[in-house]
């Protein structure tokens, strides 16, 4: 049975209905309430729904406290369920606002948090908004958080964040009927959000405000701190894979969001499992057991991307029944970056067991060469006295540009022929100072290169078409070829470009033009070179000669052309039977006679008088 305490709500409905569910939240409660009751928004513009879900430290006498004092909050106490996703049911049932917002009891609200939500959410007419996380002593997702005004589900980082913490438009929770699963304590608000997630027209991003403040309680009262059974540990993993699989038919959308879940079953199930097989082994097994049966059914090899290269090797032992590699990796404690390790051109993380006969772990697992960071950036490009002059600077991460050598790559686009034109090493000082992940040297990483089209290709021009840019880069025996352009300098022009005349081509009237320009999703340089006739001036036209014809109501005229130097005088033209007769010219010496090459008819609805010609 429940008991509500009832306040004298405001009548008008509110922008938000703030939802609290509460479970022996003191002291943390007193700091939630009042950045909630304290929000910029104003106290007219939303209610606070708490349900005390059966305290037992005051915090319901604490909520009464509060709800005597602001008739904006509306208590609610129930006995104890067990879990969150009850009393937070109950409080959906009875919100008014045109928007939720779901706050545990033990964190707190920047000030301005719902004022940027709903303004974010009206002006974007958004179905979900997510707030920026801080975590106070808990990690939180922080590439889920980049400020966006629309953010893809399936192609942005937002599937990072399953906490409940969003604002949520009231009339799409309604119409799907989403509701927290009231079967799970634990791992609840993963379907419940995702369920939003899916039914959201509009997602958006409020990441330019510290919104939420995520507490880890010293006194371990936090509800995940709670130990689980195996069903528990894995139960909620297994729904919201199914609710993605049944539900995302977009390839990179099934991808990313199964892969962000398989993620969440190696950290928080599988390698806890493995560590507790000597201490438990009943929950290990299960636990183990049902794993692989969601990888199994959910897991497809393209999903490996969804992870670190540890967990990928982590995952590769347990789904080949690795137990010897997957026992010494589970109890791995990474320090820092793995080693480097390089071997006939190709680069490898030395993580635990690589190489070693023991695991017989393949080495591909290791091998990070595609996928080292080679950051670069383009700070001049101009054209000048007829040759493409650039300057930047790349280098492959993990290794020293001593010794580095560096290429600047056209590629036609049509043919993919190649041609490799060699550049100016020079110094970068400021890099030096900044030493790579592996703390490489980076003091030689600059170029510079006057790009002569002329002779670019094997001596001779470039031909026609399209040429993309690529920069090639070989350190140390290993050898990265990248796209050039994505990042630019600030005095970089990006805007349209004349084509640049650099040549001819002998004997014909063509000439050779180059445009550089910017492709459009990432901002790399292409060529696009073209063969074109010469153009020349066209000769003056000679000055027209002005006639002035007066025109009857209704005829058929002939119209004249005068010669140049007729002196512009008007002929007379008589009128006479079937039309009009021939034209009377003052005489004057040296001036042709007109000529008339076409009829012109003047219809009946044209007016009569003088027309110029």
């Amino acid at each position: 049975m429940t008991t509500p305490f009832f306040s004298t709500a405001p009548a008008s409905a509110p922008d938000v209905s703030v939802i609290i569910a509460v479970y022996n939240a003191m002291p943390y409660l007193t700091e939630c309430l009042d950045s909630v009751l304290g929000q910029s928004i104003g106290l007219d513009r939303i209610e606070v729904i708490a349900v005390d879900d059966g305290s037992t430290d005051g915090s319901g006498a604490e909520l009464d406290r509060y709800a005597r004092a602001y008739p904006q909050l509306q208590v609610v106490h129930q006995p104890n369920t067990g879990g969150p996703s009850r009393p937070r049911n109950r409080a959906l049932d009875l919100a008014r606002g045109r928007f939720t917002f779901v706050v545990d009891a033990d964190d707190y609200l920047g000030r301005e948090t719902l004022q940027r939500l709903v303004a974010m959410a009206d002006a974007q007419d958004s179905d979900v908004v997510l707030p920026k996380l801080v975590g106070l002593g808990r990690a939180v997702a922080d590439k889920a958080h980049k400020h966006a005004e629309r953010a893809d589900l399936y192609r942005s980082e937002v599937y990072r964040s399953l906490h409940s913490a969003k604002l949520m438009r009231r009339e799409m929770l309604e119409t799907h009927r989403i509701r927290y699963p009231e079967d799970l304590w634990f791992g609840e608000d993963q379907l419940f959000v995702t369920e939003a997630y899916l039914a959201a027209r509009t997602i958006s991003v409020v990441g330019d405000y510290d919104g939420y403040f995520l507490r880890r309680r010293e006194d371990g009262g936090n509800i995940t701190a709670r130990s689980r059974t195996a069903a528990e540990t894995v139960q909620h993993i297994e729904r919201v894979m199914q609710l993605v699989s049944d539900r995302v038919t977009d390839p990179v959308g099934r991808r990313r969001m199964l892969g962000r879940h398989i993620r969440n079953l190696l950290g928080k199930a599988i390698l806890p499992a493995v560590r507790s097989r000597a201490a438990d082994p009943a929950f290990a097994w299960e636990v183990l057991d049902r794993s692989r049966a969601l990888c199994a059914t959910h897991f497809t090899d393209d999903m490996s991307k969804e992870l670190s290269q540890l967990a990928w090797i982590q995952l590769y032992a347990f789904l080949h029944g690795n137990d010897l590699a997957l026992d010494a990796l589970a109890h791995h404690t990474p320090s820092g970056p793995a080693p480097i390790v390089i071997d006939n051109g190709r680069l490898y993380r030395a993580h635990p067991l690589f190489r070693d006969p023991r695991a017989g772990l393949p080495d591909e697992l290791y091998d990070v060469t595609d996928s080292v960071r080679t950051p670069q950036r383009l700070q001049k490009l101009e054209w000048h006295e007829g040759k493409l002059r650039l300057s930047g600077y790349a280098y492959i991460d993990v290794l020293p540009t001593t010794g580095m050598t560096t290429e600047f790559v056209l590629r036609r686009r049509q043919t993919q022929t190649e041609v490799a034109v060699p550049v100016t090493v020079r110094a970068t000082p400021a890099l030096a100072a900044k030493a790579g992940s592996d703390g490489a040297d980076h003091s030689m990483a600059g170029f510079d290169l006057d790009l002569d089209l002329n002779t670019a290709e094997r001596g001779g021009p470039l031909t026609h078409g399209t040429w993309d840019c690529f920069l090639r880069l070989r350190a140390e025996g290993v050898e990265r070829t990248v796209r050039f352009g994505r990042a630019l300098g600030k005095t970089v022009d990006r805007t349209a470009r004349r084509p640049v005349v650099f040549g001819s081509i002998e004997g014909t009237d063509l000439e050779r033009t180059a445009v550089v320009y910017f492709t459009d999703k990432w901002n790399n340089i292409s060529l696009e070179v073209q063969e074109r006739r010469i153009f020349s001036a066209p000769p003056t036209p000679l000055p027209a000669a002005r006639v002035e014809v007066r025109v009857p109501e209704q005829m058929g005229v002939q119209a004249p052309v005068f010669p140049s130097g007729s002196g512009g005088q008007a002929p007379v033209f008589p009128s006479g039977p079937g039309g009009v007769q021939a034209p009377v010219f003052p005489q004057q010496p040296g001036v042709q006679a007109p000529v008339f090459p076409q009829a012109t008819p003047v219809w009946p609805q044209e007016p009569g008088g003088h027309w110029d010609r």
